[in-house]
């Protein structure tokens, strides 16, 4: 379970702000006006998500898109990134994996054909995961409030 700490105040369980994060981030990488078509996360490992992407441009494009909050990426998480070139809708056209993780997630064990796509709402300072936010008018995240402890 993952919670945020904000000061000294506690929000709980935290699940579904997590991911609809991770939905925002994947529609800001993969956006509907370009013909990209996001399922459902239909499998997960652990906390972390797995979704299935696609679009039609001349030819089908598959990704198969993991989502992790953690610090390091786990070894079961790429082998369910894996299966996703086994599908259907895979051998049918261009495939690949993809990882979304927050900033300063250690990815040197990731295989190199797998894209690491780093996202603009979290980053890792040591072991400390950090919401990054906006103020106002900014398009920089200039402030960050811790996210875990």
């Amino acid at each position: 379970m993952m919670q945020f700490v904000l000061g000294d105040y506690s929000m709980g369980y935290s699940g579904d702000i997590m991911h609809d994060i991770v939905q925002k981030e994947l529609k800001r990488n993969y956006p509907a006006s370009e013909g990209w078509v996001i399922s459902e996360a239909h499998n997960q490992v652990g906390n972390d998500e797995i979704f299935s992407i696609s679009r039609r441009r001349g030819s089908n494009q598959v990704a198969t898109v993991g989502a992790t909050f953690g610090r390091i990426v786990g070894p079961g998480l790429v082998a369910a990134l894996n299966e996703g070139g086994t599908t259907p809708a895979a051998k049918k056209g261009t495939w690949y994996a993809c990882l979304l993780v927050p900033q300063g997630t250690d990815v040197s064990g990731l295989p190199d054909d797998v894209k690491v796509i780093f996202m603009r709402s979290f980053r890792y300072e040591g072991k400390d995961l950090l919401w990054l936010k906006r103020p106002a008018g900014s398009q920089v995240a200039a402030q960050s409030t811790p996210a875990s402890s």
